[in-house]
């Protein structure tokens, strides 16, 4: 066992190897589709990686810990590009369900195969079974194995009146 995960809440392990109902037929549509209905139905953005960005889905702190342990090795080994709007080299919002869920994009300063995205993904701590799922949906030619679903940012209003 290594240090960082005899200082983890075992709450949180637990929560995390609890497995959630899956909604997925890997024989039937597949997962982005229905992630895209989803969307329309519920009133989200569905974001996509880019050649260069990986998709960390994050559902608990221990994640996020292991996250934050294995996110140097990426940075030194394959290379991260530095974001300016944030003071990490990677953007953390929160889940559309809120904390301790979080949605992380690392940009790194090579383009990825998709199999290399789920595979670092996983290393970094993703959802283990999105990840495994995605790996799935690949094998099976979802255009999209990888995609955040999100809240929509609210519109912003123009303040006109009185100027």
């Amino acid at each position: 066992m290594s240090k960082m995960e005899v200082k983890i809440d075992a709450n949180d392990v637990q929560n995390e190897l609890g497995i959630r109902g899956i909604d997925y037929d890997p024989h039937g549509n597949p997962n982005s589709i229905r992630a895209i209905e989803l969307a329309e139905r519920e009133g989200l953005d569905v974001k996509f990686p880019a050649d260069n960005e990986l998709f960390i889905d994050i559902d608990n702190e221990h994640s996020f810990k292991l996250f934050q342990n294995q996110f140097y090795i990426v940075k030194h080994y394959i290379g991260v590009v530095k974001t300016k709007a944030y003071p990490y080299d990677y953007v953390v919002t929160p889940s559309r369900h809120g904390l301790p869920g979080r949605h992380i994009v690392v940009t790194l300063s090579r383009n990825v195969t998709e199999l290399e995205r789920i595979a670092l993904q996983a290393c970094l701590g993703s959802d283990r079974v999105r990840e495994v799922l995605g790996f799935v949906q690949m094998q099976n030619g979802d255009p999209h194995p990888t995609l955040f679903l999100e809240a929509k940012a609210p519109e912003q209003k123009l303040l006109t009146e009185g100027i």
